[in-house]
């Protein structure tokens, strides 16, 4: 969907830029000046949609490491197409800012025995 938005954009400036060399030679200061605000909305045009497939992508990229973590006793796993797991990761990093950080080990330590050293949490 993006992307045929983003090559509609494309092919709609070529012909603007197409119609701004054929209208160069014709000396209408209005039509000149329609071609040259034709060409900078699209310019603005294709630069959004640029911006809005990198969020598209952000967004499928959270979405799909979502999709593959599971949530056990206050600690994220992820699940691996081979049916093993990976992890503990930081539960309170990955639900403020979506990083899958790795919890470190610390057995028999007061606090817990997982510590995250991003947000200094600790888990048991």
């Amino acid at each position: 969907m993006v992307a045929e938005y983003v090559t509609g954009l494309k092919a709609a400036w070529d012909v603007a830029k197409a119609l701004k060399v054929a209208t160069d030679s014709i000396g209408d200061a209005q039509l000149k000046l329609r071609m040259a605000e034709l060409i900078s909305a699209l310019a603005d045009a294709k630069i959004e949609a640029a911006e809005n497939a990198e969020k598209i992508a952000e967004l499928q990229r959270t979405l799909h490491s979502k999709s593959q973590l599971r949530f056990v006793e206050g600690k994220y796993f992820k699940d691996l197409e081979e049916g093993t797991e990976v992890g503990p990761f930081c539960a309170t990093c990955f639900d403020s800012t979506s990083k899958e950080i790795r919890l470190q080990h610390l057995p028999g330590a007061t606090f817990g025995d997982w510590h995250c050293r991003v947000c200094d949490g600790c888990f048991r």
